[in-house]
């Protein structure tokens, strides 16, 4: 049996609970982050910072993850 979470929404599908989306319903950017103080680090006020400004990287999953 199979411990893991698969959560889709806005067209992308991640795994772990405790990943933090920016929804594109809400006017986000539709990333997928590692954990939700990369995701409150990439917001400025009500703005979507590209994550590359921040020096994270992408996995081959499409998570950003830190550098």
């Amino acid at each position: 049996m199979s411990n893991f979470v698969r959560i889709t929404c806005c067209g992308r599908s991640w795994v772990g609970p405790d990943r933090a989306h920016c929804c594109g319903r809400n006017g986000g950017c539709g990333h997928v982050f590692d954990d939700p103080d990369l995701w409150d680090a990439h917001r400025a006020g009500d703005v979507c910072r590209d994550p590359h400004q921040l020096r994270l990287v992408q996995t081959k999953n499409g998570i950003w993850v830190r550098g």
